[in-house]
């Protein structure tokens, strides 16, 4: 749990249960779900086709990926996906500061600075938890 997001990981249907009870707890101090925003996903290996769950009267959406805490978790646990993401944030980040960056005024110890506090922080952040195949290695190597 953080802040106001909740994320419940579990291997069947039996989590579901300790939801409603935590929903029905938090509910008596006066908290409750996002209804929009609440989700599910089925790992790779529950060959689930069911798109839309019914769960305490309400429904809700099958979906095969969800960003949290900004690491990008996928029903394949797909690294790879997560590593994409990363680089794509680096890439923003290095255009965002495509201005300073160009600049001749600026040193290149300035410029070297502000890659390894900003751009590149962008995209390891979490990189402790990733299992490297060579392909997504590689993909690191090249960004």
């Amino acid at each position: 749990m953080y802040a106001d997001d909740v994320v419940i990981l579990g291997r069947s249907e039996g989590y579901i249960k300790k939801t409603e009870e935590m929903a029905a707890i938090t509910h008596q101090i006066g908290l409750q779900m996002n209804d929009t925003k609440t989700k599910y996903m089925i790992n790779r290996h529950n060959e689930n086709k069911v798109k839309v769950i019914e769960w305490v009267g309400k429904k809700y959406e099958k979906v095969e990926s969800f960003k949290y805490l900004g690491s990008v978790t996928t029903s394949l646990n797909d690294i790879e996906t997560e590593i994409k993401s990363k680089i794509t944030i680096g890439n923003k980040c290095y255009y965002a500061l495509g201005p300073i960056l160009k600049r001749r005024s600026i040193s290149q110890s300035i410029k070297i600075f502000l890659y390894k506090t900003i751009i590149r922080p962008a995209v390891i952040y979490g990189a402790e938890t990733w299992t490297l195949t060579n392909k997504t290695e590689k993909m690191l190597m090249t960004w």
